[in-house]
């Protein structure tokens, strides 16, 4: 949606590069300094984090962020959402901006207002931008590992809340030398990622091909 605002012709958008450069800065971090700065700032005894909600009076008490199961899985999950969200703008940008801008006319033209020509011609002719999306998101996240490796003490803590499948595997490998089970789980992340690829798939074009073959 920030995406056709910003493509909008009815929208003048003024330093739109700037914005771009921003959204996508932290895509540019490497994951060592992102865990790094993220630790700092997350820190129970002297993180800025707590002490910025303790001087604003919203916390009375430190918060351990990453002892905690819930507010780990919340933070690493916040942390890879403002890394990765230029990205994906960048690339659905890219998709709005190589639709026609004829469309657009014609549907100004009709009288259409923004919410119809949002869902009847941006998101159809962005299908495909959305599924390439949605698939490397779905394997990213399947595959995640540096970010809870390098937050935590190496095997998921708190309580496994952090222990993905890739970490599992690492340490099934490489601390425990149990190298036939990890091939075993990286056989089995591989299956299940191409399951989960084949339901994103399937749900976005299914039910254009039973229409088409309908009609």
């Amino acid at each position: 949606m920030l995406a056709a605002i910003f493509s909008d012709m009815r929208v003048k958008m003024k330093g739109l590069a700037f914005f771009r450069s921003i959204f996508y800065l932290p895509n540019l971090i490497t994951i060592s300094s992102v865990a790094l700065l993220f630790g700092i700032l997350l820190d129970w005894q002297h993180g800025s984090l707590n002490m910025v909600l303790m001087s604003l009076g919203i916390i009375s008490e430190p918060i351990n962020w990453l002892n905690n199961p819930t507010t780990a899985q919340l933070s690493v999950s916040l942390i890879l959402t403002w890394m990765w969200f230029g990205h994906s703008f960048i690339v659905v940008m890219a998709g709005v901006s190589g639709i026609s801008r004829d469309y657009y006319e014609a549907a100004l033209v009709d009288g259409a207002n923004r919410w119809q020509t949002f869902t009847k011609i941006t998101l159809p002719l962005l299908k495909p931008i959305l599924l390439y999306i949605m698939i490397t998101s779905l394997i990213g996240g399947l595959q995640l590992f540096d970010l809870p490796m390098l937050l935590t003490d190496g095997v998921g803590s708190p309580d496994g809340a952090l222990n993905t499948m890739v970490l599992y595997l690492y340490n099934q490998a490489f601390k425990y030398n149990n190298y036939g089970y990890a091939s075993a789980v990286a056989y089995g992340l591989f299956i299940i990622t191409v399951i989960f690829s084949i339901f994103v798939f399937k749900g976005m074009y299914g039910n254009q091909n039973k229409k088409e073959k309908q009609v």
